[in-house]
C-alpha cells in the first residue's frame, strides 16, 4: 500500500494478530486468517509480528499493516524491531508502518531511536514508535515518528502504570503533543476503548482480548470453582 495516509486510522480500531511462542496459532496461515476476519468485521488496520506473517497477511487484506519484529536479547529483554535490517524485511514483506522500540533504554549492540526512526523513514515506511513514557514519546515525535504508541507502558523499568490497566494518563499527556498517539496495551473491553478515545487517542490497538484465545480462556477459567479451589484437572 503506497502513499499511506495516516489519517485513515483516525478514530478507528486496529487489531493486533499475533500468537505467543508455543501457541498452535503461531502459523502464518492462521495469523492471516485472523487478520482477514478482523478486517471483515471492520478493523481499519492490523498489527503483525515477523516478516513471514506480514507477507501472509498482505496476501489476504488491503488495509494498512503495522509490522514489527520481536527480538529477545541475551539478557532476556524484549525489543521491537531493533535493527534497520529487521525493518527492511518487514517493508519488503508488505508492511506500511514499522513499529519499533523508541524507549530510552540502553541497548546492547543495537541503535537507538535517534538512528532507527530516520533510517526507517528513509526506507519509505511510516514509523510507529512504541514507547513507555511521556519522555520517550516526546523524543520519538521530535525524531520524526509519524505515530507514537503506548505499547510498552508497564513493560519496562519505567514505574508508571504496571497495574494491568491501560495507561490512560499517558495517552492523555501524549495527546497534547503534535504527534498522533495510538493507545495500545492491556485494553480489555469496549469501555476501555472509549476511555482511550476520550483521553485523546488517535486510534486504538487491541490484540489479546480479540485474537488470543489461550489468554481469554485463562481469564474465564479464573472464575471457575475448579480453578479457585486448586483442583482443575
Amino acid at each position: 500500500m503506497k502513499n499511506l495516509d495516516i489519517a485513515t486510522l483516525r478514530g478507528s480500531l486496529v487489531v493486533s494478530c499475533q500468537a505467543p511462542d508455543g501457541s498452535p496459532l503461531r502459523d502464518a496461515g492462521i495469523i492471516a486468517a485472523l487478520a482477514e476476519a478482523a478486517v471483515m468485521a471492520g478493523a481499519v488496520g492490523v498489527r503483525i509480528n515477523s516478516a513471514a506473517h506480514v507477507a501472509a497477511v498482505r496476501d489476504r487484506v488491503n488495509v494498512p499493516i503495522i509490522g514489527l519484529e520481536k527480538v529477545i536479547d541475551a539478557g532476556g529483554a524484549q525489543w521491537i524491531t531493533p535493527t534497520v535490517d529487521d525493518a527492511r524485511a518487514l517493508i519488503d514483506a508488505g508492511a506500511d508502518i514499522v513499529a519499533l522500540d523508541a524507549t530510552l533504554r540502553t541497548r546492547p549492540g543495537t541503535s537507538g531511536p535517534d538512528v532507527l526512526i530516520p533510517a526507517v523513514r528513509e526506507l519509505g515506511a511510516a514509523v510507529m514508535a512504541d514507547i513507555d513514557s511521556f519522555a520517550s514519546g516526546k523524543n520519538a515525535g521530535e525524531l520524526g515518528a509519524e505515530i507514537v504508541g503506548t505499547t510498552l507502558s508497564g513493560y519496562t523499568s519505567v514505574p508508571q502504570n504496571s497495574d494491568g490497566a491501560p495507561d490512560i494518563d499517558l495517552i492523555r499527556a501524549l495527546a497534547e503533543l503534535p504527534t498522533p498517539v495510538i493507545a495500545e496495551g492491556r485494553i480489555k473491553s469496549p469501555d476501555e476503548v472509549a476511555e482511550a478515545f476520550e483521553a485523546g487517542a488517535f486510534a486504538v490497538v487491541v490484540g489479546t482480548s480479540i485474537t488470543e484465545p489461550m489468554a481469554l480462556t485463562r481469564r474465564f477459567l479464573a472464575a471457575t470453582p475448579a480453578l479457585t479451589k486448586g483442583s482443575l484437572a
